[in-house]
């Protein structure tokens, strides 16, 4: 019976020294991922607080922003009345020249035709004059 006791006592310590190897492999990889875990935390906290400083940054920049859009809009909205005043007043003044334009180029054109009538017959009294009067066979439609 010794031998069947050493047996059993050499087996049952082969398995306490397996299961010691797999604990301890175990605990390995646990203080591993414990260690990524804990590296996971920081970076997250560094995130945080990252994240916060950013939404602090940015209540500043919208703040900023409603103090600067009042005055922008209130420029604009006066760029657009001056523009509206302007392009009035272009077009009151275009309309009080149309009629002045349309008669100085009327009158011009009447005086033209008046001066060409004129002088046209200016040329045709001379020319009856140098010639004694005789127009030789020809009617002009001027007499």
């Amino acid at each position: 019976m010794p031998l069947l006791l050493t047996v059993c006592l050499v087996a049952a310590t082969t398995a306490q020294v397996a299961l010691a190897i797999v604990a301890i492999r175990a605990l390995s990889r646990f203080n591993r991922v414990t260690d990524e875990l804990e590296r996971g935390a920081r970076d997250f906290s560094d995130l945080a607080s990252q994240t916060k400083a950013l939404a602090r940054e940015l209540q500043g920049l919208v703040t900023s922003l409603r103090d600067v859009v009042s005055p922008v809009r209130a420029t604009a909205e006066a760029f657009g009345q001056a523009a509206q005043r302007a392009a009035n007043l272009g077009s009151a003044v275009l309309q009080e020249m149309e009629g002045s334009v349309r008669t100085t180029t009327g009158l011009l054109r009447g005086v033209q035709l008046g001066a060409g009538y004129f002088l046209n017959r200016l040329v045709h009294s001379g020319r009856r004059a140098r010639n004694g009067g005789n127009s030789y066979g020809r009617t002009s439609a001027v007499e």
